[in-house]
């Protein structure tokens, strides 16, 4: 009896061997499929260290974009086709779809199982993928995942993370695009003035995720690819054809630096004591005005904006300036003007300004 035993015990143990072969899953190949709903949570994150040992550990492989260029990608020895070039390479194909600049060159894709996916990013419930900048990782389901009623697709969950990997590719100096979002869209959605009010949270990933700008900057990235779909976030930033093709020029032609204008102007010994100027103010960022006149003389300088007053100075002599590390427009153009005026003295004078557009 004992060896009887001994041998149905082998046999069940080698039976149950390759059940459990089976049973580890296959990734499978992303599909272009749109969403019937958008509804989904996903993180975004600035240094992981479970992402960082995947990123160590991973069997990273580069696979050709059209371009010529390639992108990295590991899948998790959770799946039973971990080195599947067919699945990595779908994966690639469908981000070379979307418009995208040099930056793609710079992504790594984890492909993972959801579970994997949920605790390598933070582990709460419904988290279906996340984005670390540090790293320059997008950890993705390799499957279509249960999403109940929500009726999110793979795709475009993949869609929305890479809308953060644009993010944390272009500038919005003096803020972080990675959290406002890039400059023209988050320029055109009034992120600055709006954040300041209170009325957005950038970079609140917990209490706030549906306030936070840089998770509707990625949403309106997504939705270039699949219009007409839901809108899950504040609808003070629900995208319209503007929002849109902010959001195209920030990934196609995005912006690189400010502009620079001089005004000159002269005052004589008698005459007109002041010279105006205008700019026109269309984007956020950084303001200064550098007035620069005559040794001996007097001029000082006033700032407004459609008509409500920004500033002034008052200091002796003629090399006056006004610097706003932030300027947030309140009206999508704000008309500038700068009126020098000559308190004392005479001669030519310029008037240096910078700012974002």
């Amino acid at each position: 009896m004992p060896a009887l035993r001994m041998m149905l015990l082998l046999l069940l143990v080698a039976a149950a061997l390759p059940a459990t072969a089976v049973a580890k899953p296959q990734a499978q190949p992303l599909a272009d499929v749109a969403p019937l709903g958008t509804h989904f949570k996903d993180r975004v994150i600035s240094s992981s260290s479970r992402i960082g040992h995947a990123a160590i550990d991973g069997k990273w492989i580069a696979y050709p974009t059209k371009s010529g260029t390639t992108v990295s990608v590991a899948i998790s020895d959770r799946y039973a086709n971990r080195l599947s070039s067919q699945v990595a390479q779908s994966y690639v194909d469908f981000l070379d779809s979307l418009d995208h600049g040099s930056e793609l060159s710079t992504l790594r894709i984890y492909i993972a199982t959801p579970d994997e996916v949920l605790t390598d990013c933070g582990g709460q419930d419904g988290t279906l993928a996340c984005y670390d900048s540090g790293t320059k990782i997008m950890v993705v389901p390799g499957e279509e995942t249960d999403t109940g009623a929500s009726g999110v697709t793979t795709s475009y969950v993949v869609a929305h993370e890479y809308g953060h990997h644009i993010a944390a590719s272009r500038s919005n100096a003096p803020f972080s695009a990675f959290r406002f979002g890039p400059k023209y869209w988050a320029s055109y959605e009034q992120v600055c003035d709006r954040s300041l009010k209170g009325l957005l949270a950038p970079g609140n990933e917990q209490q706030f995720y549906l306030a936070n700008p840089g998770e509707a900057w990625a949403e309106t990235y997504a939705q270039l690819k699949f219009p007409s779909v839901g809108w899950q976030f504040t609808p003070l930033l629900k995208p319209d054809a503007g929002a849109f093709a902010a959001a195209r020029r920030d990934v196609l032609d995005p912006w690189r630096a400010g502009t620079t204008k001089v005004f000159k102007g002269t005052f004589g010994r008698g005459g007109s004591k002041t010279r105006r100027f205008q700019f026109n103010l269309a984007l956020d960022g950084r303001l200064q005005v550098r007035l620069n006149g005559p040794r001996a003389s007097n001029y000082n300088f006033s700032l407004s904006s459609n008509g409500r007053s920004e500033g002034r100075t008052t200091a002796a002599g003629s090399r006056d300036s006004i610097s706003y590390g932030a300027a947030c427009r309140e009206d999508p153009v704000e008309h500038v003007t700068v009126a020098v005026n000559r308190v004392r003295g005479s001669g030519p004078f310029s008037v240096r300004v910078a700012y974002p557009g």
